[in-house]
Parts: structure tokens; C-alpha cells; sequence
């Protein structure tokens, strides 16, 4: 399999039959398989009050809400997905929708990276 990838692609993956990837550039979780495009999600990053975050800075190309970054498949339909400031969420491909999110953190500079289902 060969695919192209968004600039400001992280944590791309083979998945089912395309590829699962962050694409942090739009801040969204992507899967994009192999058939028509009737299998593609995009899924937006949570959505944060901008009066509550800390260490925001005029230039956000990194740290900054929203930033896609973590990844990891939980089953078939549903993956987690990391993001700024210090959030986990769930995402159901199938229903293509969010199911929870977690927020840890209101400082922008972090981020969730390393994801895995535990124990291995």
C-alpha cells in the first residue's frame, strides 16, 4: 500500500484496509481506506474555552489547542486519540463520532503523544 500524506502528519498507521493517521495540521484524527471514499472520517480535536488555557502564545504553529498527536487503536471501530492541552478521546469510526474526551491540563505546550492499551 502507498498513500499520501497531509503536511503535519503524525502517528500514520495501517489500519483495516487504508490508513489511520493525525492530521495536525487541521487538527482532526483521519481514516482513509482503500475503497470510494465512503469509509473516510475526519474527526475534530476537542474543542477547549480559550479563557482557561495557559502558556498560549502569539505563534501557534506548535503549542497550541488542538494539536493532533497520539494515536492508538482500541478495536476495529473505536481508537484513541492524544492531543493539546493534555487530552485523551475516543473516537468510534463506524458512528464517526466522538464518544468521550479527557482533559488532564490546561497548558497548551502539552500534549498526549505516547498512546498503547495496557496491559500489552
Amino acid at each position: 500500500m502507498a498513500v499520501e500524506l497531509p503536511q503535519g502528519t503524525h502517528n500514520a498507521q495501517p489500519f483495516r484496509d487504508g490508513v489511520l493517521f493525525n492530521d495536525s495540521e487541521d487538527n482532526v484524527l483521519r481514516y482513509t481506506g482503500r475503497g470510494e471514499g465512503e469509509e473516510d472520517r475526519a474527526m475534530a480535536m476537542p474543542k477547549y474555552n480559550p479563557d482557561k488555557l495557559t502558556h498560549k502564545t502569539e505563534d501557534q504553529k506548535l503549542a497550541r489547542p488542538g494539536f493532533a498527536r497520539g494515536l492508538c487503536p482500541i478495536s476495529s471501530s473505536v481508537v484513541a486519540g492524544g492531543a493539546s492541552p493534555s487530552t485523551v478521546s475516543l473516537y468510534d469510526l463506524a458512528q464517526n463520532k466522538m464518544l468521550v474526551s479527557v482533559q488532564l491540563s490546561n497548558d497548551v505546550r502539552n500534549a498526549i503523544h505516547g498512546l498503547e492499551v495496557w496491559p500489552f
